[in-house]
């Protein structure tokens, strides 16, 4: 039964009524919307749920969603708000370590079922959601409407439990050209009226299709001139002229050749803006070149700590993996080996540790005062370094095993299967748990899911090597600085002269 709306909910603007966390029949149901230009190999596709391409991805967000209402698992990743509504933790608002850390165990209950394979859950974005929301006081004194705007939004997504995602990345084109030059290459506003704006471009999108609407909000550098550019705005994904074009699906294949990307392929897609209408109370910044540059970090600091335990669950999958390939392959007490898993598991715990630790340390935003785990951009720097060695790391583990595979469909022959279970069995493993075992391990890396998955974990964030530049610029040095100094009585110490 519908829950109406409280007055205090703010969420009038966009009328209907609140009805709580998601279920998974919810959830199929609400990507029935209408969305009549999602293409895929260049065909329409009527309905992302059943499309048998398509519709892995969707039931599997449906089964966790489901999750939030069963007695097991409901009070780990929903709580009953003030206005009598069961919202997911994905959507709370964290006042303190506490707080935090109730949200982590919702987000570690999502990563876990997807086994740390979907870079954008929905958990990422409706924690982007509460960014926004606790920039609203930043916004308001650009426009008091922008903050209103952030404000009610958030409680219309919490309190409706709404699937979103992001486009952050314009196309790969000619990057020589500023937007000023090139108009495409941004999305941009082309026309202004009474009731809203009208937006024109293209953007990177992953989990477009299965997502109920869209945060855009981009990650170039804009300068002065490029004011159409410098926009952030809501959009729902049936809205007229709003078109994806999907990359070709890894999904429609066994679960037994391809356990992970058969049901955790989240298919990305280009997300086209052809003349799309936005009304004024779904847009969240406009043309404030300096604001889009420099609050783009706020909007981001709780999703980045949602995406970090994701992609912890990767890394201990690989690990375990891995350990799995040398077990059953008689391998697991060559000192080369004991030192490769070695090594993936410093990095697994080093990040961990971080992780952690800065939970422990985090303190009240400077924005809105919302509770936010101590920034360490040295985390994401280090995984843009590892990203590619962990794959290498399982693959001199698992060689050729990887490769010299049969199918499922020679397992269910009998005059073949009998060869199988001779020459495919392991130490301590039966032949089949064996297949299974390097089956998923080529997955994870040779496949060309594995490869996409390992691309976006090294490259969402932007240019690994600005990454790892960052965690020097933000190293506050000064302590180890004035330890030089004293040691060596130094005279012009950081290369300025004593006054």
């Amino acid at each position: 039964m519908a829950v109406p709306i409280k007055a205090d909910s703010n969420t009038s603007a966009y009328g209907g009524s609140a009805l709580g966390a998601y279920d998974g029949t919810r959830y199929l149901e609400s990507l029935r919307d209408g969305r009549n230009e999602i293409w895929y190999r260049g065909e329409r596709v009527k309905d992302v749920t059943t499309h048998p391409e398509l519709r892995g991805i969707a039931e599997s967000i449906a089964r966790i969603y489901d999750m939030q209402h069963d007695p097991e698992t409901r009070d780990q990743m929903t709580y009953t708000e003030e206005n009598g509504l069961r919202c997911s933790y994905s959507y709370f608002l964290p006042h303190s370590v506490e707080d935090l850390q109730m949200r982590r165990k919702n987000t570690e209950i999502w990563v876990d079922e997807v086994y740390g394979m979907c870079g954008r859950l929905p958990d990422f974005c409706a924690s982007m959601a509460v960014g926004y929301y606790d920039l609203r006081h930043e916004l308001s004194q650009l426009d008091p409407d922008l903050g209103k705007n952030a404000a009610n939004y958030y409680y219309y997504a919490r309190d409706n439990d709404l699937c979103i995602s992001h486009s952050l990345h314009d196309p790969c084109m000619d990057k020589s050209l500023r937007p000023s030059q090139d108009p495409d290459r941004c999305v941009r506003v082309v026309k202004e009226r009474d009731d809203g704006i009208i937006v024109r471009g293209a953007r990177f999108n992953t989990f477009g299709l299965f997502s109920n609407e869209i945060f855009v909000m981009p990650t170039y550098r804009f300068i002065e001139g490029e004011e159409e550019f410098a926009l952030w705005f809501t959009v729902p994904c049936n809205a007229p002229g709003l078109k994806q074009i999907a990359r070709e699906s890894f999904a429609n294949r066994g679960t037994l050749d391809h356990p992970v990307s058969s049901r955790f392929d989240e298919i990305d897609s280009l997300v086209i803006f052809d003349d799309v209408f936005i009304p004024w109370e779904r847009v969240l910044l406009y043309r404030q070149v300096a604001a889009a540059n420099n609050l783009r970090g706020g909007a981001m600091s709780w999703a980045s700590y949602a995406g970090t335990t994701l992609t912890q669950t990767r890394m201990k999958l690989l690990i375990s993996v891995a350990h799995l390939l040398a077990a059953t392959s008689g391998m697991d007490k060559r000192p080369n080996v004991v030192e490769i898993l070695g090594e993936m598991c410093t990095y697994y715990r080093l990040l961990r540790s971080s992780f952690l630790y800065s939970e422990l340390q985090a303190s009240p935003s400077k924005y809105g005062g919302l509770y936010q785990s101590e920034p360490e951009p040295a985390r994401r720097a280090m995984v843009t370094m590892i990203s590619e060695k962990y794959i290498e790391l399982v693959e001199h583990i698992g060689t050729s095993s990887l490769i010299f595979l049969p199918t499922e469909q020679d397992w269910n022959q009998p005059e073949i299967k009998q060869h199988l279970e001779v020459y495919l069995r392991g130490k301590d493993t039966s032949s089949l748990d064996r297949h299974k075992i390097c089956k998923l391990a080529w997955d994870l890396t040779g496949d060309g899911f594995g490869s996409r998955q390992q691309l976006y974990e090294r490259l969402h964030s932007g240019d690994p090597a600005m990454m790892v530049s960052r965690a020097y610029m933000t190293m506050d040095l000064s302590d180890g600085v004035a330890m030089v100094e004293k040691l060596l009585d130094l005279e012009t110490p950081a290369g300025k002269p004593k006054q």
